[in-house]
């Protein structure tokens, strides 16, 4: 963590939520089936933009589209349509020069944007695209539905990888995270300082090469002081000091230990 700025940090997090925030639109999706009558341009705009967010390599191609579909939110007027049809300009721009990537939405966004730059047709977010029922192709439908939890399961090692010298296990809908620390072999209970509190945590181990201590920082979420607990285990390489924290609230997915804010 130490390599990256806040804004690095900050930058990165916001691409998980959009990435998360899009395979649940996209879970949605698949469950309620093909469409069966036009799409409107919001909805196209939508879709376009859930399928650039559910992977970390196209969130930013998202980003003129949902500056486009913010413009028209605000008003649909000559000028934020003009603006709009820029904006997805800009974006097919990118896109034509991903070979193999997003031909379907190319040619939606470019009848986006035709529709928007003819006046006559005053068109609003409501305005349908006739003929368009969806934005993907089956290659691009197969591939988000393999894909998104492979995905979320890389990424969300790499982020717990960045984040300390630990194993953060934490599973859905259970009220326990548990936290693994690697110690030294001749580790004893007596070298071990754990400290919980509702919204922090701190670890200290003697003869760990983290000094003054291994963790030290506010948690992602709060926990009951009283039901968290730690133990001693395993010998030799495998010692590991094991951590198990009970959240105050069991829903609530934290995908790391301590607070990105930190």
């Amino acid at each position: 963590v130490d390599n990256f700025s806040r804004e690095d940090v900050m930058t990165y997090t916001a691409q998980l939520r959009a990435h998360a925030t899009a395979k649940e639109k996209l879970q949605l999706q698949e469950t309620m089936g093909p469409r069966k009558e036009d799409m409107s341009l919001g909805e196209a705009l939508e879709e376009v933009i859930t399928t650039m967010q559910t992977d970390k390599f196209w969130v930013d191609l998202a980003k003129p589209l949902s500056a486009a579909r913010e413009a028209l939110e605000v008003g649909a007027n000559p000028a934020s349509r003009q603006r709009a049809a820029e904006l997805i300009r800009e974006c097919i721009k990118q896109v034509a020069g991903l070979k193999h990537y997003f031909l379907m939405e190319q040619p939606v966004l470019q009848n986006a944007a035709a529709l928007l730059e003819d006046e006559a047709q005053q068109a609003t977010l409501a305005s349908l695209l006739p003929g368009v029922r969806t934005t993907r192709s089956p290659e691009t439908e197969a591939a988000l539905a393999k894909g998104v939890e492979e995905r979320d399961r890389r990424e969300q090692k790499a982020m717990q990888a960045a984040e300390g010298p630990w194993h953060f296990v934490e599973v859905d809908n259970k009220q326990d995270v548990t936290v693994n620390i690697a110690v030294p072999a001749s580790t004893q209970k007596s070298d071990i300082s754990v400290t919980f509190l509702p919204s922090s945590l701190r670890v200290a181990v003697k003869g760990h090469e983290r000094q003054p201590a291994i963790i030290d920082g506010e948690l992602a979420g709060k926990v009951d002081p009283e039901s968290c607990s730690w133990t001693l285990e395993g010998s030799g390489e495998k010692r590991r000091l094991c951590l198990e924290l009970e959240k105050t609230m069991g829903g609530l997915m934290w995908h790391r230990l301590l607070s990105i804010s930190r």
